[in-house]
């Protein structure tokens, strides 16, 4: 039992730090919730569940629901209205983190709604993503998209640039990845040499480096040592919206 506890717990401060930024750092979070650092430390450190009243001000300080941050999922709050959809009836909530989710009573598919940053995918600065205070919006995906991965870890942005075109994605698409999923080859969000692009990677573990590659001819691949400090991988794609007239 107490072993079941230790990993809700580790799983509770994994959520809190995928919030989390190089300036909306653990610093930051205890002056929003008034406690110390060292208090803050220690209970990630222990995989410590906090006490109730301070994981609800985690929660209220990064702008979600303290369900999501325990479980992954968000919260139905009261006085929801119902529709009902082509197969089934969707209630609309909003969470006591001020997002508005779909809960599907019978029918329809589950969805996950994913905050987009301002930042564009083929322009930018460092790896840096913005809080969700300063999120422009959200779009939903089917939850079977993510393929068990943590919701609290996808991020949405847009496509500037028309180096991925030959896997249909365009200028204005919305791609969504997972931040720190790292696997097999495929299609990565990187930051390179300040510049936060969408990428096809390939890599060469037996020469310790890897290959960034986009898909349309007139780019050429870029070929990095794994430990370039100028190149770091953000997460892993796991689907994207297209924007782009046929």
């Amino acid at each position: 039992m107490r072993i079941c506890k230790i990993m809700d717990a580790e799983k509770f401060w994994t959520r809190v730090e995928g919030y989390l930024t190089d300036s909306l750092n653990q610093a930051w979070l205890c002056r929003q919730i008034g406690i110390p650092e060292s208090t803050l430390s220690s209970a990630i450190k222990r995989k410590a569940w906090p006490r109730a009243d301070i994981a609800s001000r985690i929660a209220g300080a990064l702008g979600v629901s303290l369900q999501m941050l325990i479980t992954g999922r968000e919260e139905p709050a009261l006085g929801d209205e119902r529709k009902q959809g082509g197969k089934g009836t969707v209630e609309s909530v909003q969470t006591s983190g001020g997002r508005i989710v779909d809960v599907v009573l019978d029918g329809e598919e589950p969805t996950v709604l994913v905050p987009v940053v301002p930042q564009k995918l083929s322009a930018g600065h460092g790896e840096e993503f913005l809080p969700p205070s300063e999120y422009v919006g959200h779009v939903r995906i089917l939850e079977r998209m993510i393929r068990g991965i943590d919701p609290s870890a996808l991020i949405a942005a847009i496509v500037k640039g028309d180096s991925m075109t030959g896997v249909q994605i365009f200028p204005g698409d919305v791609v969504v990845f997972a931040r720190g999923c790292l696997s097999d080859n495929g299609l990565y969000v990187v930051s390179l040499r300040g510049e936060v692009l969408v990428k096809r990677l390939e890599f060469d573990q037996v020469h310790n480096r890897m290959s960034i590659i986009s898909e349309n001819p007139n780019y050429r691949p870029i070929v990095v040592d794994a430990d370039d400090e100028g190149a770091s991988i953000l997460g892993k794609v796991v689907g994207w919206i297209h924007c782009h007239l046929y």
